[in-house]
């Protein structure tokens, strides 16, 4: 089970979905949550212009008392929960905090990117999961998701991203009631290899207590994102695991691929790790 969870939470939202799943996770697995808010503009002020006060020292109180005011919310919905809970403030891109901060913790939550509202800089998901070394649950910015982990499909190709994922998703499958494997072509060549041992990723899953079932993704990997949203709504999953970037984020980026796609598109909530 999850021990100690982090989530994200944004001073300048008045809500958000992922803060009340966060709850509703920490408290089903029995975890002390943490609670974080990360300041950009005060770093930024701070390191622009040391020393400085009048309109700088203003705005950097005026943060200070958004983030005063997202801790209330956020102890609210947690004590009304009855779960434990902590706060800390960090001042800097939010992205950078969390991949730091993630590596102390068993799981990291954080929202999907809105790009209209959320804050100018590096992508919190994508960055997180890429550096932190952790899993992170990446909750969509509409809707409301107050179970995770009944139902799961994870996209299987064998690569180390997916074996990540997976493992960081074992709180979840041992408490699942189905779980779906959508089984990919792996990449990786082993040239040394002339015989492997009997890998059984069903027997390994079902050994969990989940009751596992394997079907071939069946497209190629420029649709598999795509295939796996697909495959989520058609199971009535709450939870997608994957691996993230397993090729180059650059190769992603230009020619696309599933975790762009995920990200993007995601209706349930991701739990990617790289």
């Amino acid at each position: 089970m999850f021990r100690n969870i982090l989530v994200h939470v944004k001073p300048l939202e008045t809500s958000s979905p992922h803060e009340a799943t966060a709850v509703a996770i920490a408290k089903a697995h029995g975890a002390r949550l943490t609670g974080i808010s990360t300041l950009r503009d005060v770093s930024m002020l701070k390191l622009l212009f040391p020393g400085e006060g009048g309109a700088s020292a203003a705005r950097i109180e005026r943060s200070y008392a958004l983030a005063a005011e997202a801790e209330r919310r956020f102890r609210a919905l947690a004590e009304a929960a009855e779960v434990p809970c902590d706060w800390q403030v960090a001042e800097g891109d939010a992205a950078e905090v969390l991949s730091v901060a993630a590596r102390y913790h068993d799981l990291t939550i954080v929202e999907q990117t809105d790009l209209v509202s959320d804050e100018v800089g590096f992508d919190v998901p994508e960055t997180c999961v890429l550096s932190s070394g952790r899993p992170v649950l990446i909750v969509p910015n509409a809707g409301r998701f107050d179970t995770v982990g009944r139902s799961i499909v994870v996209a299987w190709n064998g690569s180390r991203q997916a074996a990540a994922a997976l493992h960081g998703a074992l709180p979840f499958i041992d408490r699942a009631e189905r779980v779906l494997v959508l089984q990919g072509r792996g990449r990786a060549s082993y040239p040394s290899v002339t015989r492997w041992p009997a890998l059984d990723l069903k027997r390994a899953i079902s050994s969990h207590g989940a009751p596992a079932s394997i079907e071939p993704i069946g497209v190629e990997d420029t649709d598999a994102g795509s295939a796996i949203l697909a495959a989520a709504a058609r199971e009535g999953a709450d939870l997608v695991v994957m691996g993230a970037y397993g090729r180059s984020w650059l190769r992603e980026w230009i020619l696309g691929g599933a975790t762009r796609h995920i990200l993007s598109h995601m209706k349930v909530p991701v739990l990617m790790a790289h």
